[in-house]
């Protein structure tokens, strides 16, 4: 009975796959192009059957913390040459340093060093910083640095007064990854195109191979535009590093070149943090996966208790359409049949027309 309902409830999703999952308490899938084109955007639509057409509970791995950054206190700042120089105290190592600055005005560099004694320092990292534009104002006092186990931290920045203040934060999230995608170059712009429609982009890298530049830039998708903002390079490496949030299959970066000629060897790279699946594990082979049906979402316990143990990466099989897939038209008898209850109505007039006809012809 139990594999009859199962069998019922595949007929509403028109694509399957099996999960390739090893012998685990809970495996874990990255979902992919084809499922984020299929499945619905939370994924509500998915469904998972064992070897015996029994449900398997699921949920979307739990995501990080977002980054919080804190005030530290400097210990001591001032001017060294022509640098403005600070230097604080982590109680934890951190990650990601942004700086106070009062100017309102600049571009310069920030030379990062790490110590666990505050005697030998080493330098772990070098940012842009700067504060641009007319009417709207593009600004980034942010220094990322490396994995470390420093508990002192000095900086040291050009082109700016000083540093009145030291932000400091650990980011809890997860290593974001590169998107595979096609890029196609043309003057001042670039069309980027993921493959898939749906996919989720949380980060550009754009760079260039011209050696100087400062100009503004507009990010679109799904004909509107969804980020501007200032590819900068004034030395260094130029990466212009821009936080988005869309799901999407093309993107499309336009650059205002004004008066100068176009950016060398403009490049748009696509990232993403990874959106796992845990499914629950210690089921009958095989595991298959069915999405692309109008479904309600499902509601498991398992996806609101503690997950039980480390999760197990598991692989999906190629995409096939579901052999069971057929549309269940689940309108009422009236709206199935409309066009015969029109007739009949029709008919029931021209029976009542008839009738008072002959009634009239009768008196």
């Amino acid at each position: 009975m139990i594999a009859a309902v199962a069998a019922f409830a595949l007929q509403p999703f028109r694509y399957e796959r099996t999960i390739v999952a090893p012998r685990a308490s809970v495996v874990e899938v990255d979902p992919d192009g084809r499922m984020y084109a299929h499945a619905a955007p939370d994924f509500a639509d998915i469904r998972i059957v064992d070897g015996d057409g029994h449900q398997v509970p699921w949920r979307e791995a739990p995501q990080p913390t977002p980054i919080v950054q804190r005030p530290l206190r400097v210990l001591d700042r001032g001017r060294r040459g022509a640098f403005a120089v600070a230097r604080v105290r982590t109680p934890v190592p951190v990650d990601r340093v942004t700086l106070v600055v009062p100017d309102r005005r600049f571009v310069g560099t920030v030379f990062a060093y790490g110590s666990t004694d505050a005697r030998v320092w080493t330098k772990v990292a070098t940012s842009q910083i700067y504060s641009v534009g007319g009417a709207v104002v593009s600004r980034s006092t942010t220094v990322l640095l490396p994995a470390n186990d420093f508990r002192y931290l000095e900086l040291r920045a050009t082109r700016v007064s000083r540093i009145d203040g030291v932000l400091v934060g650990t980011s809890s999230r997860t290593q974001l990854v590169r998107v595979p995608a096609s890029v196609h170059v043309a003057d001042a712009s670039i069309v980027v195109d993921l493959g898939h429609a749906h996919t989720p982009v949380d980060e550009l890298r754009i760079t260039s191979t011209t050696p100087r530049y400062d100009r503004p830039f507009a990010v679109s998708a799904h004909g509107g535009v969804v980020v501007t903002g200032r590819l900068l390079r004034v030395g260094g490496s130029g990466t212009t590093v821009v936080g988005i949030g869309v799901r999407t299959r093309y993107l499309r970066l336009i650059v205002d070149n004004g008066d100068d000629p176009p950016l060398r060897g403009l490049h748009v790279a696509v990232y993403a943090r990874p959106r796992p699946l845990l499914v629950e594990g210690g089921r009958p082979r095989p595991l298959t996966m069915y999405y692309g049906g109008r479904v309600a979402a499902p509601n498991y316990d398992f996806a609101r208790l503690p997950v039980p143990g480390e999760p197990v990466p598991a692989a999906l099989g190629p995409e096939r359409s579901n052999p069971e897939f057929r549309i269940v038209d689940r309108r009422s008898v009236f709206a199935r049949h409309q066009s015969l209850v029109t007739a009949a109505l029709a008919a029931a007039a021209g029976l009542l027309v008839a009738a008072g006809a002959l009634a009239l012809r009768r008196t």
